[in-house]
Formats: C-alpha cells, structure tokens, sequence
C-alpha cells in the first residue's frame, strides 16, 4: 500500500469510526452491534424491538427474525456482492474464493468441491480426529492444572483436521497455523488499516506456501482436496489462480467456525451444571449439544446481503445495491419459532434448523465436518476430563461476526 492510498485508508477508517460512534451514541442497537460488545443479546433483543425489518442510522437495513432472515439466505435476489460484481468497499481482499463469489462463477466452485466434503467421505477422518482428541488431553492431563481450553484444545483439533483434509504436509503446519491466525481477520468484519495490512502480508505468504504445496501434490498426489482439484485444474475447469485461494479459503472458514462451536459449547456446558452433568451421564447427547450451542451460542453471528434489484420486504422496499444485516446470533433465538430461546436446554424438542450454517446456495459447506469434529472433541472432553471447570474470566475475539473466545481459564484435577 502506497504513503497516499495509506493515508486514505486511514481517513476512511476514521470517517467511519466517527459515524459509527454518533450512531451508537444515539442508541442504534445495530450499530452498538458493530461495537462487538461482550454480550450481544441484549442488543439483538433492541433489534427484535423494532420489527422484522429496520433501516438502521448506518443506512443497513437489519433483521433478527428468522423467518425473514431464512427468507433473505434464500433469495436468488440478494447476493454477497454487488449486482455489478464488484465488492462492498470494506470488505478485505480475496478475490477468488467462495466466500465472497455469487453465481455461476460460486456455483462452479462449490461443486467442484463438494465431492472431497461430503459426509460420507468425512467418515474416514473420524479416527483421526478422535486419535488427535485423545493427543491432546494425554498432553494436557500431563501438564498444569489450569489451562486456556482455547489454545490447548479448542484450537487445535481443527487445524491437525483440516491441514490432513486439505492435504498440507507437516513441515507447512506451524506456518499454516500461524498465517491462519492472522487471516482470522477476514472474518471478523470492519478492521483498522493496520489489521487490514497484515491480512493482506498474510494472504500473500500464505499464497506462496500453498503454490509450493500445489506443486507438491503434483508430484506427490494423495487423498485430500488439493490432490482431487487438480484434475479440474488440468481439464480447464478451475484456474491455477482460483485453486491457491479455495484452498486457503476452505481450512480457515472451517477452522473458525469449529474452533468456536467446540469452545462455546464447553463454555456453555459448564455455566449449566445440571446440563453438563447430564452429559457426562450420556455422552451420546453430543449431537443434541452441538446442535443446542449453535442455536444458542452460534460461532457465526451476523451474514450481510446485498440487493440485485429492489425487493420488497415485510412492506418495505430494500433498493437496488442495499445491504442487509442478518442477525444470525438474534434469529437462532426467535421467540416465534424456539420456546424459552435464551435457556441452554441439551434436551430441546427438535425444531427448524437453526441459520449458524446459514441457508440457501451459501449454506456453509464444511458444515458437516464442523458438527463431527464438535461430537467428537465433545465427547472426548465429557469422558476424559469430568471434573473441568471454569477458573477465571473469558476474554473474548473483538468481532461482531465470529463469536469467541481468545481466552477461557478451566482447570482439571
């Protein structure tokens, strides 16, 4: 980035923030959101306050409903970029990969990888995540006490996952880990000019890392995504500049995503003792556990949309190039559609899906491979650390988007 276009940045950014606090200052529950408060829920309830759908002071329009949020992850209508396909001004740069692509150029990246992510496939890394489960709590039962779950755990099971199903090899993983926590910042929304920087150092690094393991698999061809890609890559189905960025995009919204479900559900779990007692008495409720934390405590809190054309909304008329703010965290506790939504009920009567995966064509595609690792790690942490319990204060990401913790103090023995 060039002295001017830094300079900009930075008046930007400041331009924003400014705006941002006046709009807070005004009692704006939405943009309080952005603010990343501890607790968000409060705020989605100010939002719910205000009907199905608001514009907010920042010029978002905003829901917490989950019948109109579903409605909106459906709507061909709206789409994560503009209808010009260009990108919201804000949003950090990566081009090429699926979290920011709408048809068809989404559409061709999404299935071709669907075949390395579907569910029957992911069985074959069950063993393997419960073998690095069992790695884990042998080290930390070795080790102190107390301990950050986060780093000793919760973190690290999705990245030895993930870096196997993607196909990067051992000598990567440090570096792979370490880029990945710097990336994490594509996912947390707005972000100083400093952040936004280093994401990008980060990306390029990362880039090359990944060119090196592509040609690698060339060579070396194994059973993981890089290595079922190239084909694709050779028939003209998928461009060399298209493969390095899904390959990026893929481990680090996965690992997020289960990193965060693995550490809510624990957090969760342990502020409810009678629900972790039981539990523990019947540890094959882990998927009635994970499916409860993404209701109730979803890692993913917020999708934005933009307009394609005016859509008329709940009597309001969204214009042309609009964004909307989903409030994933705030619709997952619904009144309207979850009895009592804002107790943690492991033994909830099943209901409508919840929105942490989001819905329609960018349902999240590692999904099912989130919910396995979650039941095993869960499963794991219930049988071999019973007495776990919490010990000091949660620090928590500074992100209105992904909710989690940096820091959560438990002690065994």
């Amino acid at each position: 980035m060039t002295d001017l276009a830094d300079r900009q940045a930075r008046a930007q950014m400041a331009l924003w923030q400014d705006h941002l606090r006046a709009v807070s200052d005004r009692g704006d529950p939405y943009a309080l959101l952005l603010r990343a408060p501890e607790d968000p829920y409060p705020l989605y309830e100010q939002v719910r306050a205000r009907g199905p759908l608001h514009l907010s002071g920042l010029g978002v329009w905003v829901t917490a409903s989950y019948r109109l949020a579903n409605k909106v992850l459906r709507d061909k209508r709206f789409g994560v970029r503009r209808a010009d396909g260009t990108k919201a001004p804000e949003f950090m740069p990566f081009d090429n990969s699926m979290l920011g692509l709408d048809p068809p150029e989404h559409t061709r990246l999404r299935k071709l990888s669907v075949p390395s992510l579907n569910p029957r496939r992911l069985q074959k890394w069950l063993p393997v995540a419960e073998r690095v489960c069992d790695e884990l709590i042998d080290r930390i039962l070795a080790g102190r006490a107390e301990f950050n779950f986060m780093s000793a755990f919760a973190q690290q099971l999705p990245l030895r996952v993930i870096g196997d199903l993607v196909g990067i090899p051992e000598r990567h993983r440090r570096l792979f880990f370490q880029l990945s926590r710097r990336m994490a910042y594509l996912l947390d929304g707005v972000a100083s000019v400093e952040v936004a920087r280093d994401v990008r150092a980060a990306i390029a690094e990362m880039t090359v890392m990944f060119t090196d393991i592509v040609a690698l698999r060339r060579v070396e061809p194994g059973d993981d995504l890089i290595s079922d890609l190239l084909p694709a890559v050779d028939d003209g189905r998928l461009a060399m500049d298209e493969l390095v960025p899904l390959c990026m995009f893929l481990p680090l919204a996965g690992t997020e995503t289960t990193v965060n479900l693995i550490g809510n559900a624990v957090r969760a779990l342990l502020g409810a003792p009678e629900q972790w007692a039981r539990f523990k008495d019947d540890p094959a409720l882990a998927p009635a556990v994970v499916q409860e934390t993404l209701r109730y405590d979803t890692p993913v809190q917020q999708y934005r949309r933009i307009a394609h054309t005016d859509v008329e909304l709940d009597g309001h008329v969204v214009p042309a190039g609009a964004e909307l703010a989903i409030c994933a965290g705030a619709a997952n506790r619904d009144p309207e559609v979850y009895s009592a939504p804002d107790r943690f009920d492991i033994g909830r009567e099943s209901g409508p899906d919840t929105l942490s995966f989001s819905a329609g064509i960018h349902f999240c595609l590692g999904a099912a491979l989130a919910r396995i690792e979650a039941e095993i790690a869960l499963v794991a942490v219930a049988r071999r650390l019973p007495d776990l319990r919490r010990v000091g204060q949660v620090r928590r990401r500074d992100s209105f988007i992904i909710r989690g913790m940096l820091q959560f103090p438990v002690a065994v023995g």
